[in-house]
């Protein structure tokens, strides 16, 4: 037999392929690499094709509740005066009115065969709506009528992330996106909430998949949080778990889990120990993938079981510690201690804010630690996300995306959605071409996507891994805040690379430049007034003052226009004062190349190669030095002062970096004439934002790439750094913070 080496083990994991490796390994190992349906249902199950209606008539009628005046007043009357299913039944009543007749009538004349469909489902959420009018009577006692609703819907559709330790030592991220999150008074608990359109076949799997997620949010939020399930279709069930038997039993069994699904997901076909069977057997005549599954796994190859996997806990869940169906109160379902009183001062996930919350017991308050806020996060899964101030957002970033995909089947492309991601300022939304649909094709309709959608800006599209990207503004866009990053930044040791803030991805991530590698040591930046050129030069600096001592980093500044950097006049990390002048920028930059000189001879005496491995043998380390040089076009109208720059600048970015000299080299017009073929070749870390133009783009970033004519401004960014190129949301930093940061 021959052997293969096993697949790397995958950088992220769902919480939804949690679920599924709880309720059968080869099925969430076929879902995997081979694609397919991964979803198990029952044949009488009535859930099917209905599951993003459902999930979205549940956001709508919750959007509903929180703005309607007419189902604010319903609470105005004291909570031992309000009766839970009358108060039901007028909310039912309100939100057929506003929100399942319009979409009736809409889906009548545009999807007739679907009312049906949505008859049912409205049948099961009349459940839900009992479900939450019991939780608004109860949080009616300890909230006035104007805060009550929102005091307990605090969010819609949140995206969570956690890296778990393994009992092997390993690390693995885990990300995930649930359906509400909840505040109940009466257990004095936040409760993580999923919507199901059906029952689970498998309920040990579905108690796996919300108890991730009250485990991965209580991480970041350091506060017990509940979770409960709620499904609506044969008929209304509700399934809520609290905090304390969550964390007895499949909170433990997480970790081990994890390990199990990466040493799964590395099987390869032919080779011994592939992923077991289901350990629920009756599963297998209602799976998806029956058929591929019977002969994808045939082998008798069988290898002994290794320490590790001998260690790892039973599997399934005992069903014995799956709680109950409960039929009560949300507030009678959990065990509450008023004794322990929950206080969130600042509650932030993924950057949707939720006010503050004081809740206090009879027995009086105390003060618990206030929770830390959590940066931007959005996900990048195939499911819209909504990390929005504005909890419509998701579903605004949606009903963009499908009316994208209406508009281009008008011109006959056809394409699926497969989902969306949210940054800070865009969103990005995949769709997949047909097949024999060329993707040059779809490209070319940028123009009539823009006049159709109404959008200010072009929208940027190209061709990525599996799918088409088309990039459109966010109508409520956000600021990337620098203290959300650099909160309590550690300092770093001398013979550390330094390492620049660019800007946050799309993941939420703030991704950062090492001056010390080859293909980030020096840096070309471009862009026009508004784009956010300052911004950008002064968060990047920012960043490397906040975590490195002045007597290990040194910075020389070039401000002409003297108003980038007045804050950074006095700071204690200036190589000299800022340069203002040609004649002492020409100065400058030539003390710099005999710096470099004088470090190398220091270097050869000393048998080293570069400033790491000098400052490891050195008694007096040397500094790094970091030359920021803006409007660098200025200089360049005068023939000597450019050819003078030009060439301390050639030999600094050929031969400085293993000196630990880094330069910044910053324009407005980034034209040829000014940045020459000279000046580029010796500068590879290239950062666009939106520029005047697509040639000045192209001088900026290489290649044909001039897309940064059509970027956002004000910080949207193209960071090309060893040959891949990013769109990023530079950080901003206010005045005030810079002067309290190094002061």
């Amino acid at each position: 037999m021959s052997t293969t080496a096993p697949l790397l083990p995958p950088k992220s994991l769902s919480v939804t392929k949690v679920r599924e490796a709880f309720e059968c390994p080869r099925l969430m190992y076929l879902g995997h690499h081979e694609g397919g349906m991964t979803m198990f249902r029952a044949s009488n199950s009535k859930g099917g094709g209905v599951g993003l209606a459902f999930h979205k008539l549940c956001d709508d009628c919750v959007d509903r509740i929180c703005t309607d005046e007419a189902i604010a007043q319903l609470l105005t009357p004291p909570a031992n005066q309000l009766n839970p299913e009358t108060l039901a039944q007028q909310i039912q009543q309100q939100l057929y009115r506003t929100v399942f007749f319009p979409l009736v009538q809409t889906t009548v004349q545009e999807s007739p065969q679907r009312v049906p469909a949505l008859n049912q489902l409205w049948e099961g959420i009349t459940g839900l709506i009992r479900r939450w009018a019991e939780l608004l009577v109860s949080n009616r006692n300890a909230c006035e009528p104007e805060d009550v609703i929102r005091k307990t819907f605090l969010a819609q559709e949140l995206s969570v992330k956690h890296e778990f330790e393994l009992p092997n030592g390993d690390r693995q991220l885990v990300k995930g996106r649930f359906d509400s999150l909840v505040y109940d008074f009466a257990a004095q608990r936040l409760c993580v909430v999923e919507y199901k359109t059906y029952q689970a076949t498998d309920p040990a799997a579905q108690l796996a998949q919300v108890a991730l997620y009250s485990y991965m949010l209580k991480q970041k939020l350091k506060v017990n949080i509940n979770s409960a399930v709620y499904s609506v279709l044969p008929d209304w069930k509700g399934v809520e778990y609290s905090w304390d038997q969550l964390e007895k039993s499949v909170h433990q069994l997480i970790p081990p889990k994890l390990q199990q699904m990466r040493s799964w997901l590395a099987w390869q076909p032919s080779a011994p120990n592939p992923p077991p069977k289901t350990p629920h057997l009756e599963l297998c005549d209602i799976c998806p993938q029956k058929n591929k599954c019977q002969t994808y796994f045939e082998t008798d190859a069988i290898s002994p079981i290794s320490p590790i996997e001998k260690s790892l806990p039973p599997d399934p869940i005992p069903f014995k510690n799956i709680p109950p169906l409960i039929a009560g109160s949300v507030a009678e379902s959990f065990a509450v201690d008023a004794s322990v009183p929950v206080q969130v001062e600042s509650l932030w996930v993924e950057s949707l804010r939720v006010e503050a919350i004081q809740v206090e017991s009879s027995q009086g308050s105390r003060s618990v630690k206030p929770v830390s806020k959590i940066k931007i996060q959005p996900p990048t899964t195939s499911v819209p996300a909504a990390d929005s101030t504005d909890p419509k957002i998701g579903s605004a970033t949606d009903q963009m995306a499908m009316q994208l995909v209406e508009l281009l089947q008008s011109f006959n492309v056809g394409v699926d959605y497969l989902g969306s991601a949210l940054g800070p300022a865009f969103a990005r939304v995949k769709l997949k071409p047909h097949l024999g649909m060329r993707v040059s094709a779809i490209l070319k309709f940028e123009d009539d996507i823009r006049v159709h959608l109404g959008l200010a800006n072009p929208p940027l599209m190209a061709p990525q891994a599996g799918y088409i990207s088309v990039d459109l503004p966010r109508p409520d866009r956000q600021t990337a805040f620098f203290q959300s990053y650099y909160q309590q930044p550690e300092m770093t040791a001398p013979m550390t690379g330094p390492k620049a803030a660019i800007g946050v991805n799309l993941d939420g991530e703030l991704i950062e430049a090492d001056l010390s590698d080859p293909n980030t040591c020096h840096f070309l930046v471009g862009g026009t007034t508004g784009s956010g050129k300052s911004e950008f030069l002064r968060s990047l600096l920012l960043s490397l003052l906040v975590r490195h001592d002045p007597a290990h980093f040194q910075v020389a500044l070039v401000d002409p226009k003297r108003v980038t950097f007045p804050e950074f006049e006095n700071m204690r990390w200036l190589y000299e004062p800022i340069v203002k002048t040609r004649e002492d920028a020409i100065a400058l930059m030539e003390r710099l190349v005999v710096e470099m000189d004088n470090r190398y001879q220091r270097f050869e005496r000393s048998r080293c190669s570069d400033l790491a491995t000098y400052n490891q043998k050195a008694t007096q380390p040397l500094p790094r030095l970091l030359c920021i040089f803006d409007e660098y076009a200025d200089f360049m109208a005068d023939k000597e002062t450019a050819k003078a720059l030009e060439q301390s600048i050639q030999r600094l970015g050929a031969m400085a970096r293993a000196a630990g000299i880094h330069l910044v080299i910053a324009t407005q017009r980034p034209e040829a004439k000014v940045v020459t073929p000279l000046i580029r070749s010796n500068l590879p870390g290239r950062v666009a934002l939106r520029t005047a133009s697509d040639a000045d783009s192209i001088i900026i970033l290489g290649g044909k790439y001039g897309a940064a004519a059509n970027l956002l401004g004000k910080g949207d960014l193209f960071y090309s750094g060893g040959g891949s190129l990013q769109r990023l949301q530079s950080l901003f930093a206010t005045a005030e913070m810079v002067s309290n940061l190094i002061d």
